[in-house]
């Protein structure tokens, strides 16, 4: 299990977890309307699969932009490459859209595995326990903003959560009108709490897109993760969905 010293407390990153964090600092931020794109981009790179930029999974994935909600002071990004389709009426990225792109992009590199069903903070803590003895994992999860704390959450407060399970008072001021997409990169571990380093796709939330959030908060929040590690781990992944009491649609 890696340990990374952060100040704030000890990270232990998933299975590949630091590079997933590098690989989304040097892409920051997201294309409009690409926050899958940009999770999927992020993850390939990290498996070390060539992929030129955002444009490219999110066509593989059939996304569909729409109008772009950003946090303060996030700037747009329009440097599109190729020509994604903008529709303001059926704009987002399917689950299975994403799981596509990753497989297809990988050329069968890497096994893409949903976890869906209810989610609690157990469930969501047994997910990732399932994770730890893969050599590396990518765990990509549709969040809603709405219900995470702020990422500039002062450090005081997050380490009182850790101490005694209140989650800090600090609401998310980013609300967009659709669900997000995040990676969740590692774990800090308290007393009586649990935060997970969130890596997200804007340079302004967090610390250079990463941001700590309560286990209860992501949980709350959750839609739909997806599983990713190298082909071999298919039913690895398919294991720890199983463990968790989620389903899954299927290893590949």
């Amino acid at each position: 299990m890696a340990v990374l010293n952060t100040g704030l407390s000890d990270v232990h990153w998933l299975p590949g977890g630091a590079r997933l964090v590098a690989e989304a600092r040097a892409e920051l931020p997201q294309k409009d309307g690409l926050a899958a794109a940009f999770a999927g981009l992020v993850t390939l790179r990290a498996a070390d699969i060539a992929v030129p930029d955002q444009d490219e999974v999110a066509i593989a994935a059939g996304t569909v932009r729409g109008s772009t909600s950003r946090p303060e002071g996030a700037l747009s990004r329009t440097d599109f490459r190729l020509r994604v389709p903008f529709d303001e009426t059926a704009a987002g990225t399917s689950l299975d859209g994403l799981a596509t792109a990753i497989r297809t992009l990988s050329a069968g590199r890497l096994a893409v595995v949903p976890a869906l069903g209810e989610w609690d903070p157990s469930t969501v803590s047994d997910l990732l326990l399932g994770l730890w003895e893969l050599p590396r994992v990518a765990v990509l999860a549709r969040v809603d903003p709405a219900e995470l704390g702020s990422p500039d959450t002062p450090e005081r407060a997050l380490l009182d959560y850790l101490d005694t399970g209140v989650p800090p008072l600090w609401t998310n001021r980013w609300r967009p009108p659709a669900p997000h997409h995040v990676l969740i990169a590692g774990v800090r571990l308290g007393a009586e709490g649990t935060l997970l380093s969130v890596v997200d796709t804007y340079r302004e939330l967090g610390e250079d897109g990463v941001h700590d959030q309560p286990v209860e908060w992501i949980a709350a929040g959750l839609e739909s993760v997806l599983l990713v590690a190298d082909a071999r781990h298919a039913e690895a992944l398919a294991q720890a969905v199983s463990y968790a009491g989620l389903r899954s649609g299927g290893a590949s």
